[in-house]
């Protein structure tokens, strides 16, 4: 009797399917979680390869090029999502944190409105548009924000985050130990607070941007930008700098308010009281060249 073959069919490896939509949606948001950012794009764009319009898969990507830095991909592609489908939820929320993030605060301010409107019991939207608030330096508008989420949410750690940092920004006494934490712990404070200093050095507020960089870098010692940053204020908050606030405070406008208020008063004096005209003068003459020598001196004596 001849042996019978075995059925070789049975001895081949099983062909394994590929991975379906969904699971690499599922797949994705666990590398995300992980912010493995590079890894979950991989994911994203194999997905999209099976179904180039699911808005989920679309959402992601640009969740992923946004914490990648890649704002102009990230706005692009949520702003393909909301033409199809404007009432997205994910997408509008995305939609506003790339707004704020490129400074595009009016639009990002009336796309967190709309979603407070829809959804006024939702604690983190309120905590979001406080952070853009803090942002814009109003910062009593933030406190009150804060409050709002609050009062929905008493034990919100996002909340409780924003309040930290209103109290830092608004210079007022607390726990430090604990806001240094919270800027260690939060990336996203890191930023705001950060964004914030940007701010108030714009509007020549100087001595304030000095205070809040040095709690910065006490949070982030290792970072060398911090450092840069704060070598940098030295100077300009430096109290041998103080005589020149109006300069640092407007610019060129506070130069030529000066230069008209000198020459208004010198002539006032030379007529109505011309025994201090000379002294006036030379004083204005010291003011003018102590103006141009002691801000590069100062911040070269600061930043060592």
């Amino acid at each position: 009797m001849e042996p019978v073959d075995p059925d070789v069919s049975d001895l081949r490896p099983a062909i394994q399917e590929p991975p379906g939509v969904d699971a690499l949606i599922e797949r994705a948001e666990l590398l995300i979680e992980r912010r493995r950012w590079r890894e979950a794009e991989t994911v994203l764009r194999q997905g999209l390869a099976l179904e180039p319009e699911n808005l989920t898969l679309l959402t992601e990507l640009a969740r992923t090029r946004f914490a990648q830095n890649d704002n102009d991909e990230a706005l692009h592609l949520v702003r393909g999502v909301l033409v199809k489908d404007p009432s997205h939820f994910e997408g509008r929320y995305l939609l506003f944190h790339v707004l704020t993030d490129m400074d595009e605060a009016a639009e990002a301010e009336a796309v967190i409105l709309a979603l407070i409107r829809e959804f006024p019991g939702a604690p983190g939207f309120y905590t979001s548009y406080a952070r853009l608030m803090l942002r814009a330096l109003q910062v009593d508008k933030a406190r009150g924000l804060v409050a709002e989420a609050l009062r929905l949410a008493p034990d919100s750690h996002g909340a409780l985050q924003a309040a930290a940092l209103c109290d830092l920004v608004d210079g007022r006494r607390g726990d430090t130990a604990a806001m240094r934490r919270l800027l260690v712990e939060d990336p996203g404070s890191r930023e705001t607070l950060s964004l914030v200093i940007n701010a108030l050095i714009d509007r020549g507020r100087i001595r304030e941007a000095y205070r809040l960089s040095k709690e910065l870098l006490r949070a982030q010692p290792d970072d060398p930008f911090a450092l840069q940053r704060v070598k940098a204020l030295a100077g300009e908050a430096h109290w041998a700098l103080r005589p020149l606030w109006p300069l640092q405070r407007w610019g060129w406008q506070a130069s030529v308010g000066l230069w008209v208020a000198a020459v208004a008063i010198g002539r006032l004096l030379e007529r109505q009281a011309p025994e201090w005209a000379a002294t006036f003068w030379i004083c204005w003459l010291v003011y003018a060249v102590y103006s141009w020598i002691a801000p590069p001196l100062v911040r070269r004596l600061a930043a060592r």
